[in-house]
């Protein structure tokens, strides 16, 4: 028994919360996003990646580069969906998209890690910024509810399918 009063001790002093421990790299793209904002940062090292691909459902990666330039996997039924012409998106609305980011702060990884359920997945929202990057996540299911990678995908989606359009 006399043991076991250190380990409790050391339980409770350094609790056994659920919290989640932000990487190094969240703090430089932060920062990085609040130079694009302020204009003293270069788009060209910028990108942002959505992806929901299942091994065994398929999905999405969506990528827009700081540049403007557009890549897109889409997979169906184990089927590579071809996208068309490449596209760029402008830079009025790159910087919509750089406002929800920050809106968002989605450097910050809020869901906790836990053993997914049968049949779940994540979905993964990535910022490069040179060679920093930081990824976080949300379980697919749970998009709606927590409304962050949810609002971006949406966003990134409408850019694109504004480039899709002839022009009027």
């Amino acid at each position: 028994m006399s043991r076991l009063f250190p380990i409790l001790g050391l339980i409770l002093l350094t609790g056994c919360s659920s919290s989640v421990v932000q990487p190094p790299e969240t703090d430089k793209i932060h920062h990085a996003l609040d130079e694009l904002a302020a204009g003293r940062g270069e788009w060209d090292k910028f990108s942002i990646t959505y992806d929901d691909m299942h091994g065994f459902h398929g999905g999405l990666t969506l990528t827009i580069h700081g540049d403007g330039q557009i890549e897109r996997q889409i997979v169906i039924n184990h089927a590579e969906v071809q996208t068309g012409k490449t596209l760029l998106v402008p830079k009025e609305d790159l910087e919509k998209l750089l406002a929800l980011l920050r809106e968002l702060r989605v450097w910050e990884q809020r869901t906790a890690e836990r053993t997914s359920l049968p049949d779940e997945s994540r979905t993964e929202l990535t910022i490069h910024y040179g060679d920093n990057k930081t990824t976080i996540w949300e379980w697919y299911n749970e998009m709606s509810a927590n409304a962050r990678i949810e609002k971006v995908h949406d966003l990134m989606s409408q850019l694109v399918r504004s480039q899709q359009q002839p022009p009027q």
